[in-house]
């Protein structure tokens, strides 16, 4: 005869979460062929009350479907800036290679990065040696693009250059006034370094920098993606590469 109780017989065994998890993960036709114990399941609701298991996941599914929507929404919107972003740029390369002369690539430079790219103010300053490059003497805008290697206001921007790759922020005020004039209202600003290692050479004595400048204080930030600038920096110092004359 056994030694032990009726008490003793009757206690459950007792099955942690993670067994019956796992039993109904294996088994995922349980509620079909036990549609009674589906029935009878009821959840606590955030709003107080209960709510059928099958509410429970018809609402669940729901909420991951709006927030797959919204990730889906945001990846078109991206896309079509993205499409908008290369039309715009398609066009500014197409006006630089159409640009017969560098004051015909500024006025074209210029015209699209404000119409097209809605820049307030921007500026081009090309670091040369006056001994290696011919420039118009009748052009005054090349006269004030053109500066000498050794000008000293190139000290402002070295640290720039030296990276050879954009940087977004706000300027110093002389790099602000010597950019945009005295009494400027750019608040923010995005320095593009043109030419760079490789084009200081003989073949192409030039360095010098883009800088573009917003109103808007958000406009351009430290910590923004330069991919699209860096891009332009190249296109803007190949176009004016093919037209310095050397003597």
């Amino acid at each position: 005869m056994s030694g032990q109780s009726s008490s003793e017989k009757e206690t459950p065994t007792v099955v942690d979460e993670a067994t019956v998890i796992d039993y109904l993960r294996r088994t995922p036709d349980f509620f079909q062929r036990n549609p009674s114990t589906l029935a009878e399941l009821e959840l606590s609701h955030d709003c107080g009350g209960a709510t059928s298991l099958i509410e429970h996941q018809v609402n669940t599914l729901r909420g991951q479907n709006k927030k797959l929507r919204s990730q889906l929404e945001k990846l078109v919107k991206i896309a079509r800036d993205n499409d908008k972003l290369n039309e715009r740029m398609h066009r500014l390369t197409l006006a630089l290679m159409d640009a017969e002369n560098l004051n015909a690539l500024y006025v074209a430079l210029d015209d699209s990065l404000r119409g097209d790219f809605q820049i307030d103010a921007m500026n081009v300053k090309l670091f040369t040696d006056a001994s290696l490059v011919e420039v118009d003497p009748d052009c005054e805008l090349m006269k004030t693009i053109m500066v000498p290697m050794a000008d000293p206001r190139l000290s402002a921007f070295k640290a720039i250059l030296s990276h050879e790759k954009p940087v977004c922020g706000r300027l110093q005020p002389e790099q602000m006034n010597y950019m945009f004039g005295e009494g400027n209202d750019i608040a923010s600003t995005a320095v593009i370094p043109l030419g760079g290692e490789s084009c200081t050479t003989i073949d192409c004595p030039f360095l010098g920098v883009l800088v573009i400048g917003s109103r808007d204080p958000k406009c351009f930030q430290p910590n923004m993606g330069t991919l699209f600038l860096g891009n332009l920096g190249e296109v803007v110092s190949r176009a004016i590469k093919q037209h310095i004359i050397h003597k």
